[in-house]
Order: structure tokens, then C-alpha cells, then sequence
């Protein structure tokens, strides 16, 4: 049976997001040149916006056009918060560079809301990986300030929005058992938060390790 919610979650292709994209436009999902009679919810809307919006493949006037066109009859919060995010995503250097600036910006009178959407639209790591490596470093050089300087609701969504544990790399083991050197005992939301990042990456060696070990020729 088909199940498209898993089906979404994996769309990053161009072939697949301009499908999905066709879907919103033509109000339907069409499989194979069949119409199925399972229908699209916000969710799934907004997931597929998303993706398509983080994406080089596609032009801005045709993101502005899937955008209108997933949110006609939609004037929800849900919906002002993923436009947002969407905006946010473009995969654009400079775009990042000020994103981050105000992300980290001590003095920012951003609402909580708004720093989370725009770290939701900042980290892309499926689709603009190149555009995200030069700020691994900088989260290293940067998140004990934030724990120790910001209010612990910020800190952590900070802190697991943006680590780069995901990539598993000897650097980033590096990194985090030298942060939890340092870190502050009395934070110890963030010293078990360290450990986890440390766990994730020995587990995604392995996994890697493993893969490689039984790997098909």
C-alpha cells in the first residue's frame, strides 16, 4: 500500500519534488497516471513547500507559485510560520551568513517563535550540505558562549537545531568530548546533551563501519 506520508519524508530529488509539487497544482495525487483517492493534508503540503523552497533546482517564481498555491485557503499561524521558514531556506550563502549573525546575536528581540523558525529554514542539511559546513566550526566555537550567556528555552533549541553530530566525522567527536571538557557541571541539561551528540556519532561510525564490512560489490 502506498503510504505518503513516508513518501514525502524522503522527497529531496528535483524529479520527485517537481511530482509532488504537480500534486499541490493539481490538487490530487497522481501516481503513474492514476489519481489516488488519498488526499493531501496541510502537513503534507507544508513538508513538500519546504523541501521545494531548500532546494537549486527551481527558480523563485516558481517557488512563489507553489507557495500561493499551497497556502489558498490557508491563512493559519501553521501557515504564516512554514512561509517563513521557506523564505528562510533559500539556498543562498549570504542568506546563511545573516541568518546566523541573527541567530547568535546576543541582543536580538526576536521571539523564541521567530528564532526557531529561523533555524528551521537555516539548518538544511538534505539538500544544502556545502552551504552548511563552514558554520560546524563556528557552532564549536560558539555554543558554550550561548549556553553560559542565554536563557536555557533558547539554548536548547540552539543546541539541537544546529549540532553537527549528524556527520559523525573524527573532528566532531573531537569537538564535543572537548566541549564537555569544558562545559559547566551546573548545566547539566547541556552536559547530558553533550554525551547524547558523543553516543550519536560512536553509534553512526559503527553503523558506517558495518555498511562498509558487508557492502555488495
Amino acid at each position: 500500500m502506498f503510504c505518503i506520508d513516508k513518501a514525502i519524508s524522503f522527497v529531496t530529488e528535483s524529479d520527485h519534488l517537481k511530482l509532488t509539487a504537480d500534486w499541490i497544482h493539481q490538487g490530487k495525487i497522481i501516481i503513474d497516471g492514476e489519481a489516488l483517492k488519498c488526499e493531501l493534508t496541510p502537513g503534507h503540503k507544508y513538508s513538500i513547500l519546504k523541501a521545494y523552497y531548500a532546494s537549486a533546482h527551481f527558480t523563485l517564481d516558481e517557488k512563489k507559485a507553489l507557495k500561493e498555491k499551497t497556502f489558498e485557503n490557508d491563512n493559519s499561524d501553521a501557515s504564516k510560520s512554514v512561509a517563513k521558514i521557506c523564505d528562510y531556506s533559500l539556498p543562498d550563502a549570504e542568506l546563511k551568513e545573516q541568518l546566523w549573525r541573527e541567530i547568535t546575536d546576543s541582543q536580538t528581540t526576536d521571539s523564541l517563535m521567530e528564532l526557531r523558525n529561523k533555524m528551521a529554514g537555516f539548518w538544511q542539511r538534505k539538500q544544502q550540505l556545502e552551504l552548511m559546513v563552514p558554520y560546524f566550526e563556528k557552532y564549536y566555537s560558539i555554543v558554550n558562549k550561548i549556553v553560559e550567556t542565554r536563557e536555557r528555552e533558547f539554548v536548547e533549541v540552539f543546541i539541537n537545531s544546529l549540532s553537527p553530530a549528524f556527520m559523525a566525522r573524527e573532528q566532531d567527536e573531537i569537538a564535543f568530548n572537548e566541549l564537555l571538557k569544558r562545559s559547566n557541571d551546573e548545566k547539566e541539561y547541556y552536559t547530558l546533551f553533550l554525551k547524547k551528540q558523543i553516543e550519536t556519532i560512536d553509534v553512526t561510525k559503527k553503523s558506517r563501519h558495518l555498511c562498509e564490512t558487508f557492502k555488495i560489490d
